[in-house]
């Protein structure tokens, strides 16, 4: 397993970002899909370990890992009506150290949907609906092997968090 790191961005519209389509909140009925999705995003290998893995969405969405934002949590279909896109988005877990104010959870895609834009249109969907909640900073830890999600929030704005933003 790569090392993880931790990235932090503003909250608000990323500039050249453009309003997204079908971005809808997530619903308690899309739990089996979601989970589903998630196995079949990460089929190569799951950030969580296996035993883990099985109720890590409904944890999330049951607000065990901090409470979920959901202004800021969506879902994107694809043109057939299923789940093609995710973000969970919570607060920080307690204990936590940072000067972000919310964590992005989970950002995944069905392997169908892949490269279509999708995790873009649902970062930028999260982005401004924290700021509109009056949110400040975000934060996402992603391992550092995963070359996509980084060159994805780095394009954003995203900055490795340094030792003076756990202070």
């Amino acid at each position: 397993m790569n090392p993880l790191i931790i990235l932090t961005a503003p909250t608000g519209a990323p500039e050249g970002s453009r309003p997204g389509t079908s971005i809808r909140p997530i619903h308690a009925d899309d739990l089996p899909s979601l989970s589903r999705m998630y196995r079949e995003a990460y089929e190569e290998g799951l950030p969580q370990p296996a035993d883990r893995s099985v109720g890590w969405i409904d944890a999330l969405l049951a607000g065990t890992r901090g409470r979920r934002l959901p202004e800021a949590s969506a879902v994107k279909a694809g043109p057939d009506g299923t789940l093609a896109a995710a973000i969970i988005v919570t607060e920080p877990a307690p204990g936590s150290d940072g000067d972000w104010d919310s964590v992005i959870a989970e950002l995944f895609t069905h392997p169908d949907h892949r490269r279509q834009g999708l995790a873009e249109e649902l970062l930028a969907h999260c982005l401004q609906a924290l700021q509109a909640v009056g949110r400040h900073r975000v934060a996402v830890t992603v391992d550092s092997g995963n070359s996509a999600a980084l060159a994805l929030y780095l394009s954003r704005d995203f900055r490795r968090a340094t030792v003076d933003d756990a202070d």
